[in-house]
């Protein structure tokens, strides 16, 4: 059978899976109810955009302060990390999509949108 490869071996990878399927069938627009354009909706967008990744325990993915998916298979990390960055950027005004949309990971795009628009980041740093 040429599907039987891809069943998970054990019941950890079969939550793993199941998880991550829950995850990735989630309304963006009933969690995040703005599109990032500016500096001006930055904190409402990231506010936003927190709940939702805390509600699956993705926020750790983009900041080590929070909890990340429990999974040691690189492979669902990955899944994780793709579908992260497609939240951000579902949720991104197509000026702010041009300037993050070629970087790797979730956290490379989560950390330059914060460099853009974060007023704390400036503050701190100056």
């Amino acid at each position: 059978m040429a599907g039987i490869s891809n069943i998970p071996r054990n019941a950890s990878e079969r939550v793993q899976d199941l998880e991550y399927l829950y995850a990735s069938i989630v309304n963006l627009s009933n969690f995040v109810s703005v599109k990032l354009s500016s500096d001006r909706n930055y904190h409402l967008w990231k506010t936003q955009m927190l709940c939702l990744m805390k509600s699956h325990n993705m926020a750790g993915i983009v900041d080590d302060a929070y909890e990340s998916p429990s999974t040691s298979s690189k492979k669902i990390m990955d899944q994780y990390d793709s579908l992260l960055k497609g939240w951000i950027f579902g949720s991104a005004s197509e000026n702010v999509l041009g300037a993050v949309v070629d970087l790797a990971s979730a956290k490379d795009v989560w950390d330059q949108l914060k460099s853009f628009y974060d007023v704390t980041v400036g503050h701190q740093q100056g």
